[in-house]
């Protein structure tokens, strides 16, 4: 193919070929087709160079589905050969890669991680002048060894390009978005959760079908004819489902991360103008201090959300945590402070409390708020230091309805996980057992 010819022969001549190929069937002129057409092949094994596969794979690859356009295309049509051959040439190349299952499109947080995996990396190389063990740079991170060892695999494993640069999903491949990955239940990465949380509440915004569509496409690994038979519709339905569905989540992505934020002494983070839980328009009261929001900002919240998850069956979850030890002083008070603002999402509330204690409200959050719980205390053991000492912290969970359905009730399970925490020994979380009896009021475990 070295010597393929580069240069697009005249519309009519080649049309004039496939008219008389077809009525004599002289393989000399569909060879003579095909070895004017090579170039066509040479250009697109090009853009998908990088895959990990070899070039002279996908030449070949190629060239079976320029012969593949030579046996179908029909000049009568009015469509030119060699855009014809191009979409076939491509979409050969496209299910010889898929079928190769060496595709692997990484979603937004696993590139986050492992960018800050290889920030942090560097960063330790300069300081201790030596390669840091995985210890140092999961300490550095903010997570577990285990999982910095799984992302620096992973992106050795999967150093390939995304497919949306080929353009066109005419053979059923749709845009680049993992929801495997974002769903992938993992205890101790940050980002995955907030992820996960986050397509949850854009796929629940999707019309009916098309999240029947994206499931099956990405959850099911169906393809769009099979998604077509299975719910009964066209396939350019299908496809046409699924283009929307994925845009709309990749606008409510671009939205989530222009969202504008509000100053620290503010109290906040705000989604205003988007209309995305546009929970409080309205600057919060903050504590002088810390510049969290108030406790009695956070009642307010609170009550809010109660309201609203009773109104439209959803969960949150209400965490209170304590510091080990009493008298931290301001500064670790501040400190303690900006680490849990930074360890939660825009739409979470985190507020200062009686007591130096903190109060964090996570709207639409089940079980995922001990995985958050679990992070916080770990990474403020391996960050604060207080009188020389690592500053410990202990955490009580409570959720929206499994441990209340009100406000009191919430505040006094996740006040008695607490003080289950503390007793335990401090530096852990433990999430309330505590069931709401039949008038709503929650009542203690036996035992």
């Amino acid at each position: 193919m070295a010597n393929a010819k580069r240069t697009a022969p005249d519309r009519q001549e080649v049309d004039a070929l496939v008219r008389e190929y077809r009525q004599t069937g002289d393989r000399t002129l569909r060879d003579r087709l095909i070895s004017q057409h090579l170039y066509l092949v040479q250009t697109v094994a090009r853009k998908f160079a990088g895959l990990g596969e070899s070039h002279e794979d996908l030449l070949q690859e190629g060239a079976m589905g320029l012969i593949n356009a030579v046996d179908l295309y029909d000049p009568d049509r009015g469509v030119q050969f060699s855009t014809y051959a191009t979409h076939l040439v491509e979409g050969q190349i496209r299910h010889y890669l898929r079928d190769k299952g060496k595709l692997i499109k990484q979603p937004a947080w696993v590139q986050e991680l492992t960018t800050k995996i290889v920030k942090a990396t560097d960063a330790l190389a300069q300081e201790l002048d030596r390669a840091p063990t995985l210890a140092e740079i999961a300490e550095r991170v903010g997570t577990t060894q285990d999982t910095i060892r799984r992302m620096l695999d992973a992106r050795e494993r999967s150093k390939v390009a995304s497919l949306d640069d080929a353009t066109g999903d005419e053979d059923g491949q749709a845009p680049a978005i993992d929801p495997e990955k974002l769903s992938e239940q993992s205890d101790d990465v940050h980002l995955p959760i907030e992820d996960r949380i986050f397509l949850r509440e854009a796929m629940s915004r999707l019309k009916i079908l098309e999240r029947k569509v994206v499931h099956h496409f990405y959850y099911l690994d169906l393809n769009q004819t099979e998604i077509a038979r299975k719910l009964g519709i066209s396939v350019n339905y299908a496809s046409y489902l699924l283009r929307g569905a994925v845009a709309k989540l990749k606008k409510a992505v671009e939205v989530q991360e222009q969202l504008p934020e509000v100053a620290a002494d503010q109290g906040e983070q705000t989604r205003a103008a988007s209309g995305a839980y546009s929970l409080s328009l309205r600057p919060a009261p903050a504590d002088p201090t810390t510049k969290l929001a108030t406790e009695g900002h956070f009642m307010e919240r609170l009550q809010a959300e109660v309201e609203r998850a009773r109104r439209y069956p959803q969960q949150f979850s209400l965490l209170l945590l304590a510091p080990d030890r009493s008298d931290l002083g301001d500064e670790n008070l501040v400190a303690l402070a900006k680490l849990l603002r930074g360890n939660v999402r825009s739409i979470d509330l985190v507020a200062s409390l009686r007591g130096e204690r903190f109060g964090l409200l996570l709207p639409h959050t089940g079980r995922e708020a001990g995985v958050l719980a679990d992070r916080i205390v770990r990474t403020v053991c391996a960050r604060l230091v207080a009188e020389e000492q690592p500053l410990m912290v202990s955490m009580g969970i409570a959720c929206f309805p499994t441990n209340g359905r009100s406000c009191e009730d919430l505040l006094f399970a996740a006040g008695e996980a607490l003080e289950d925490a503390l007793r335990q020994g401090g530096n852990c979380t433990v999430r309330s057992q505590a069931a709401p009896k039949a008038d709503g009021r929650a009542t203690a475990p036996a035992g």
